[in-house]
C-alpha cells in the first residue's frame, strides 16, 4: 500500500495542486480575520452586571440558566474577561454553561487573546481552550498546539493533536488514532467538524502512509479519519481495505467509500452486509 501511495504521488494523483472541491486541493484554512490583540473592553458597570448574571448560571431552574446564557452572550466578546476566571475544576461548577457563552462570543478574531489564557491552571479550562483553538484551524496557533500534543492530560493531548492534524501536522497522529479507535462514539462529531474543512491530499496522505502497514485496529481508525480527509481522487486506495478479511477494516473502508460518494456512513453493519456492500463498491471503483 505504501508503494502504491508513492506511485500515485509521482503520477500526480496525490500531488497537491489547484483542483475543484473534493479533489486534490490544498488544506482549507479559514479566511484571515482581523485578529484582536486585546479583549473588547467592558465598562465597570457592565462587568459588574456580567458577574451578577453569571450567578444565575448555577440556578436549578433551566429557564433562568438559559436566560443568563442569552444575556451574557448579548454582551459580546468582552464578557470573556469576566467568565474565564469563573471556570474551575470543582465538580459542582457550571463550566458547561460558561463554555456555552464563550463559544457564542468568540471566533477566529479572538485566537490570539484566547491563546494567552493557556497558562491557567484549571484543567477544565485548558481542555476547553485547546478544543476551541483546535477548531479555529489557525496556522498561527500551530506552535501552541504542538506544545500540548504531549500534554499529560489525555483530552488536552487529543484536542491539540486533532487541531494540529487539521493544519497538516502529523506529530500527534497516533494520539488521534487512539481516540478514534477507543472513543469513536464520543468524539466522532468533533473529529468530523474539525477535519472536514481540512480535506486535502496533503493532510490525508499522512494518514494513508501511517496505516499502510499498521495493525487492523489502526487501519480501521485511520479509515474513519479518512472519511473527512481523503479526496475523491484517492478512492482507488480503498480497494485493498474493502478486500480485507478483517471485519472492522472492511466496515470502515465501506463507510469511507460511501462518504466519498456523497452517502451517509452506516455505523451498524453485520458481517454479511459488509461482505455484500464491499463487493458492490469494488465493482464501482
Amino acid at each position: 500500500m505504501n508503494a502504491l501511495i508513492r506511485t500515485l504521488s509521482l503520477t500526480g494523483l496525490l500531488v497537491v495542486t489547484a483542483a475543484p472541491p473534493g479533489r486534490c486541493q490544498e488544506p482549507a484554512t479559514p479566511a484571515r480575520q482581523q485578529k484582536l490583540s486585546e479583549w473588547p473592553e467592558l465598562k465597570k458597570a457592565d462587568r459588574d452586571r456580567a458577574r451578577a448574571v453569571a450567578k444565575q448560571l448555577a440556578k436549578k431552574q433551566e429557564k433562568l440558566r438559559t436566560a443568563a446564557v442569552d444575556k451574557l452572550a448579548a454582551m459580546g466578546a468582552g464578557v470573556a474577561v469576566v467568565l474565564i476566571p469563573l471556570v474551575s475544576d470543582r465538580p459542582q461548577n457550571h463550566n458547561d454553561r460558561l463554555f456555552e457563552v464563550l463559544d457564542q462570543v468568540t471566533d477566529g478574531r479572538h485566537a490570539a487573546v484566547l491563546a494567552r489564557e493557556s497558562q491557567r491552571k484549571s484543567v477544565a479550562w485548558r481542555r476547553y481552550l485547546t478544543r476551541r483553538l483546535a477548531g479555529l484551524r489557525d496556522p498561527d496557533l500551530l506552535p501552541l498546539l504542538r506544545k500540548h500534543v504531549e500534554d499529560k492530560d489525555a483530552d488536552i493531548a487529543f484536542y491539540a493533536s486533532l487541531g494540529a492534524l487539521a493544519l497538516g501536522e502529523s506529530a500527534g497522529l497516533d494520539t488521534v488514532l487512539e481516540a478514534t479507535r477507543e472513543r469513536w462514539s464520543e468524539q466522532r462529531a468533533l473529529i468530523a467538524a474539525t477535519l472536514t474543512p481540512a480535506r486535502s491530499a496533503a493532510v490525508s496522505l499522512k494518514v494513508w502512509e501511517r496505516i499502510g502497514s499498521a495493525r487492523p485496529t489502526d487501519k480501521m481508525a485511520g479509515l474513519r479519519l479518512l472519511r473527512y480527509l481523503a479526496t475523491t481522487d484517492q478512492k482507488m486506495l480503498l480497494r485493498s481495505y474493502l478486500e480485507s478479511s478483517d471485519f472492522a477494516v472492511k466496515k470502515a473502508a465501506i463507510n469511507t467509500t460511501r462518504v466519498l460518494h456523497g452517502e451517509q456512513p452506516l455505523e451498524k453493519l453485520s458481517s454479511f452486509q459488509a461482505i455484500n456492500l464491499a463487493k458492490q463498491w469494488l465493482q464501482k471503483l
